[in-house]
């Protein structure tokens, strides 16, 4: 069976406490979770909904998992030094890419 490109997704539900943590961040901290690289945090929307985390290849380790979601927790307590997260606030998330549509004319 292949993965046809399907990816881990480590992080947590921006609520508006968050939200506004990661609004009045240090600007030095924004490259962080601002931007496209992948070795920091990325900013997805999942359903309705944003989350902050980051993003793996599918069929990663539970040590490569669990990695992940300890640099989650440092990288956002080190962005917004007063947000503190709820045991489990951190989610694994299953992503599929988007289909891509051939229109026929």
């Amino acid at each position: 069976m292949q993965s046809n490109g399907n990816t881990i997704f480590v992080g947590i539900k921006i609520n508006e406490r968050l939200r506004d943590q990661l609004d009045a961040s240090h600007a030095s901290m924004k490259a962080f979770f601002a931007g496209n690289n992948p070795d920091y945090l990325q900013v997805l929307q999942i359903d309705d909904d944003d989350f902050i985390g980051k993003v793996a290849a599918n069929g990663a380790s539970l040590e490569a998992l669990s990695n992940m979601l300890l640099n989650v927790k440092t990288m956002l307590q080190m962005i917004c030094p007063k947000f503190t997260m709820a045991e489990g606030a951190i989610k694994i998330f299953a992503l599929t890419p988007t289909p891509v549509r051939n229109l026929r004319a």
